[in-house]
């Protein structure tokens, strides 16, 4: 492949057309050079202010146009991303936090929300690198993450970053193995962020600690679906739905391990509600007739 940043292997066999920053890793500035022709999105539609791979330089350029980053990290793609090496990936992290416009940032497997089979190459080590170069980005409204290959790891290497950040809006981590603990790290990250809307399904979540201490201050939509939570954690998300000053709007739980008994929990917290306009609970098989009536 012709003209891909970020890999010094790649760049050594690249045109006599790139130039390579040798103190900051391998770039790409000759915007003449990169027509994209090495690159097929599938299934994905460019947008006039979408970064994307062949357009890696830009990040530097710090143009008011440009306000969104997308790279599509599926480890079954032949294409670079997938070939990146650590200090690749903390480059990056810095270069996006050198921007000034950018708001939001994609970096998942595939442009096709329906595809399950495809799995993105940001494993824990590579997050702890991207992460690393991140930590002092404060421009970021929205980062997707989903179906990617990192656990505990990458909750571990994103804290600072959540800690850090006063912008935040958006943060979706779906099809991670992440697990509890992972979930309870986060959350407890998410302590004094503006957050607004959390993904966390299909991330092998099975117990759910909600400290009242640590409840994002702005949290509108919760998505917790495709775990296996089940009465016990009903019993914590009550305390979301009872906080005296609460803000969530929308709370997906469908495809869990939630019963009658849990259904009966949540309701019995409604009654005292007045914020919350959407509860899903659908596809939690142990719901019975009785639970749908409640």
């Amino acid at each position: 492949l012709v003209g891909t940043p970020y890999s010094n292997s790649t760049m050594s066999s690249s045109s006599d057309n790139e130039s390579v920053d040798s103190d900051e890793g391998s770039l790409i500035h000759n915007e003449s050079s990169l027509d994209g022709s090495f690159i097929e999105y599938t299934g994905y539609e460019p947008v006039d202010n979408d970064i994307r791979l062949e357009e890696l330089h830009l990040l530097r350029v710090n143009r008011p146009n440009k306000t969104s980053l997308l790279l599509l990290t599926s480890a079954l793609a032949v294409d670079v991303v997938s070939e990146w090496t650590e200090e690749a990936w903390e480059l990056l992290g810095r270069d996006v936090a050198g921007n000034e416009y950018l708001r939001e940032m994609k970096l998942v497997p595939t442009a096709d929300f329906n595809e399950r089979d495809d799995t993105g190459v940001l494993n824990d080590q590579n997050m702890t690198s991207l992460f690393r170069g991140l930590t002092r980005s404060d421009s970021l409204r929205e980062i997707n993450l989903r179906q990617n290959g990192f656990g505990l790891g990458g909750i571990q290497a994103m804290v600072p970053f959540l800690q850090a950040s006063n912008n935040l809006r958006y943060l979706n981590i779906n099809r991670n193995n992440v697990k509890s603990e992972g979930f309870r790290l986060l959350w407890r990250a998410l302590r004094d962020s503006p957050i607004e809307t959390l993904w966390c399904g299909w991330c092998g979540v099975e117990n759910i600690e909600i400290d009242d201490e640590h409840i994002p201050k702005r949290l509108e939509k919760l998505n917790l679906g495709g775990n296996n939570i089940n009465s016990d954690g009903c019993r914590e998300l009550t305390k979301l739905l009872l906080k005296e000053d609460t803000t969530l709007q929308g709370l997906h739980l469908r495809e869990n391990n939630i019963d009658d008994e849990g259904v009966e929990i949540l309701v019995n917290a409604l009654r005292n509600n007045t914020s919350l306009i959407r509860l899903s609970l659908d596809a939690n098989e142990k719901i019975s007739k009785k639970g749908i009536g409640l």
